[in-house]
């Protein structure tokens, strides 16, 4: 497997983080779980780093999306995580009943 990089002092930006994402997934270390949010599928080359810069600005979108809507976070997560699945590409990992499977 490719490693992914990382900056020099471990700390990643939310950017370097979004541009390192699809390497995460395709090697299997993310994947998309149904509540909206990047779960970490198995640990090591900064899965954990960038599933939380990432998970924490969608987050923030979210509840803008619900407060600007009027609705609970809760909802705008389900939706996220249902549109998230249906878009992840065969072979990445998504989360289907609290476990973790290869999408077909």
């Amino acid at each position: 497997m490719a490693s992914l990089s990382a900056s020099a002092q471990g700390q990643m930006s939310l950017q370097e983080a979004m541009s390192e994402l699809g390497a995460a997934k395709e090697q299997g270390f993310l994947g998309e779980r149904q509540n909206g949010y990047l779960g970490v599928v198995q640990t090591g080359e900064n899965a954990e780093q960038i599933a939380d810069l990432i998970n924490d600005a969608r987050r923030a979108e979210y509840t803008r999306i619900a407060e600007q809507n009027n609705i609970a976070v809760s909802d705008v997560e389900a939706m996220a995580g249902k549109r998230a699945i249906e878009r992840t590409s065969a072979g990445h990992y998504i989360e289907v009943d609290g476990d973790w499977v290869v999408k077909r």
